[in-house]
């Protein structure tokens, strides 16, 4: 159970760490007049899908939406950083006390 519990959260990081990497694409070459902008969703599988992302017209639409949604993946990432250092006491507070 904790495996899947700590493969889960993983995945999770992997996948805020990628699409961290394509908002910043996106707001890179957002003046780029044949640019579209894309965003990556989980897929079933656990591994991220491009998805291209119907904005409205002009590059400050763009940018201001590559900018909240690299926000909002910010704070998913850093919530799952903040279980995966709670999991990890966890198991540490387990193997102290049995050590005692």
């Amino acid at each position: 159970m904790a495996d899947s519990a700590f493969a889960k959260v993983e995945a999770g990081l992997a996948f805020g760490r990628d699409r961290a990497v394509v908002l910043a694409m996106d707001a890179a070459n957002a003046r780029r007049p044949d640019f579209v902008a894309v965003d990556l969703q989980p897929g079933a599988s656990g591994f991220g899908r491009f998805v291209a992302r119907a904005l409205g017209p002009g590059t400050s639409a763009t940018i201001e939406n590559a900018m909240a949604a690299s926000a909002q993946n910010s704070v998913r990432y850093r919530a799952l950083a903040d279980q995966e250092r709670a999991m990890l006491r966890e198991f540490r507070n387990a193997a102290d006390d049995a050590r005692r």
